[in-house]
């Protein structure tokens, strides 16, 4: 019996979606498209996850399963109405969160964005 618990174990752990960490989602805060969006995962065995056409001030959540992979890099571009695209960039050591807001200002009529997590499932 204990041999068959220990048999069991690891695959009940690694395949329980309460074991895996949520899917991506994004808050496009800002007027403009977010054209794409590359979530890096420092594991070998994860896979880059892709969002694309992130209308303004909406929500897209990420349908595919993210498993366990802790994101490290996330790229993108944002394309403003005015025809300004503005690149995105967020590092981390290798974060559990999978939640982001993409934020922008104008400033001396340049425009500024960042990624930063967030809330936006409440």
């Amino acid at each position: 019996m204990k041999k068959l618990l220990l048999a069991v174990l690891p695959l009940l752990l690694f395949s329980t979606p309460s074991f895996a960490y949520t899917k991506y989602a994004v808050l496009n805060s800002t007027p403009g498209t977010i054209d794409s969006l590359t979530f890096r995962e420092e594991s070998s065995f994860c896979h880059p996850h892709h969002l694309t056409h992130i209308g303004p001030w909406s929500l897209r959540i990420d349908l595919s399963r993210r498993g366990i992979c802790l994101v490290d890099k996330i790229t993108g571009t944002l394309r403003m109405d005015d025809g300004t695209t503005i690149p995105l960039s967020y590092k981390s050591v290798g974060t559990s969160y999978g939640q982001y807001i993409i934020i922008a200002k104008r400033a001396n009529n340049k425009w500024y964005a960042k990624i930063t997590p967030g809330d936006v499932l409440g």
